[in-house]
């Protein structure tokens, strides 16, 4: 099962509808229990809209879509992060580590998606996890700036 489809399998009382209408600049938009997607966007870019617009769902109270307000910012914000994570788990980020990536670019290839939810999702665990989180014998190092380091431990004690 593709990400996109994991993503969307996750909400069943969601409905995801491709929208050929949309403005070319808005990736998606929540009302009510369906979520409409621009198919204009790449299949990279994808994963980060539905995660995003899923998080809206999960976490969004009322019409923010003017963002006129604090409240309406950050609660676009929690919607990107959360949406990030939903993306991208500390699982994932090993598993780059694992396949030989080195950079953020060659990561977000392997997981296919884009640079800009990786450095989100990693900007995320870096304030969540105080900059550190252990998983099983890997240490992740997150940085603000949305890097990360994986040291692999090999004591198993």
């Amino acid at each position: 099962m593709q990400l996109c489809e994991e993503l969307m399998s996750v909400t069943p009382e969601l409905d995801f509808i491709y929208d050929p209408l949309m403005p070319e600049k808005q990736k998606g938009f929540i009302d009510g229990n369906i979520i409409y997607l621009n198919p204009n966007q790449s299949y990279y870019e994808l994963p980060g809209t539905i995660g995003e617009e899923i998080a809206h769902h999960l976490t969004t109270v009322g019409d923010i879509s003017k963002q006129s307000t604090l409240s309406d910012r950050k609660q676009e914000r929690l919607a990107r992060d959360i949406g990030a994570v939903l993306v991208v788990s500390p699982y994932d980020i090993i598993k780059c580590y694992e396949n030989g990536c080195k950079t953020i670019a060659e990561s977000a290839n392997f997981l296919q998606i884009t640079v800009e939810t990786l450095k989100t999702a990693i900007a995320y665990y870096a304030k969540r996890f105080n900059g550190i989180k252990t998983e099983n014998n890997y240490t992740l190092l997150f940085q603000p700036d949305g890097t990360v380091a994986v040291l692999k431990s090999f004591n198993n004690f």
